[in-house]
């Protein structure tokens, strides 16, 4: 069992999807994790460097890929925490929708500056958030339907415009990521829209009803009960892996462990 676990990270450098096969050639039901955690929390980001980040209500808790919690956050002026994207591990972007707050974090979970409010630079109703390339942010702006990309000081550098117009759709995205020169819009009804740095639009993989999804070297990979699958970005190829855990609730996958989050407990398996 151990065997094939130590088989999946010694490929993932060399190909996600023979990594993905391996881990998932026999059930992940029938492998021990190397460490579970007792939780409450429904959210699971991860980063690159194979440390969790679990969302539960205002806290954020960060545990590395052995499991021993490292640093909590907690804000409860704002709310609970309605995402959070640890895609750069040194700054860590929550977004609390309901009072259309950011606030940044460091790898320790101390906070970087203060709160953005959204409202004060003329976005009072913003849908969603992500990190971008050079400390910048990606926000949807649902009042005009649009992408919107800030520099680091918070000014407008690039828009896409009305999407829904544009591109003749009706629009109610629930998830955003910008990872390797290009940044990813779930639309539920549509499916995943492509667009470049600069937010011109490419295409649409006509994947739908997804929630969220993990975008690694060129594939887009995403759980939907019980099947985790892989997309190849450009050739559009599908692979679907089964074997998950019937009472996993979110899955994902780093090159130095895999996590799974169920009702009341968190999972990790890891090279070690």
């Amino acid at each position: 069992m151990l065997t094939y676990l130590y088989k999946m990270f010694r490929l993932l450098k060399y190909s996600l999807l023979i990594i993905v096969q391996f881990a998932f050639a026999f059930p992940i039901v029938a492998q021990t994790p190397h460490a579970t955690i007792k939780t409450e929390a429904e959210k699971l980001v991860t980063d690159n460097l194979g440390n969790a980040y679990l969302i539960d209500g205002a806290t954020i808790n960060k545990f590395d890929s052995i499991g021993v919690l490292q640093k909590s956050f907690s804000n409860k002026n704002f709310g609970a925490i309605t995402s959070a994207d640890a895609t750069n591990a040194l700054r860590i972007i929550l977004f609390y929708k309901d009072f259309n707050r950011i606030i940044t974090l460091d790898n320790t979970l101390s906070e970087i500056g203060e709160a953005t409010a959204l409202e004060t630079i003329g976005f009072p109703l913003t849908a969603l958030a992500a990190a971008s390339h050079d400390n910048g942010l990606w926000i949807y702006d649902q009042t005009n339907f649009e992408l919107v990309r800030l520099n680091r000081n918070l000014q407008i550098e690039n828009r896409t415009g009305n999407l829904s117009q544009v591109l003749g759709i009706e629009l109610q995205p629930n998830f955003i990521i910008e990872k390797d020169n290009r940044l990813f819009l779930n639309n539920p009804s549509t499916g995943i829209m492509i667009f470049d740095i600069f937010g011109t639009y490419s295409k649409t993989i006509p994947e739908k009803e997804l929630k969220n999804f993990q975008v690694l070297d060129e594939h887009i990979i995403y759980y939907r009960k019980p099947e985790l699958s892989e997309i190849n970005i450009t050739t559009l190829e599908k692979t679907v892996f089964d074997g998950i855990d019937p009472e996993a609730l979110v899955v994902r996958i780093e090159k130095k462990a895999f996590f799974i989050l169920k009702e009341n407990k968190l999972q990790i398996f890891n090279k070690k």
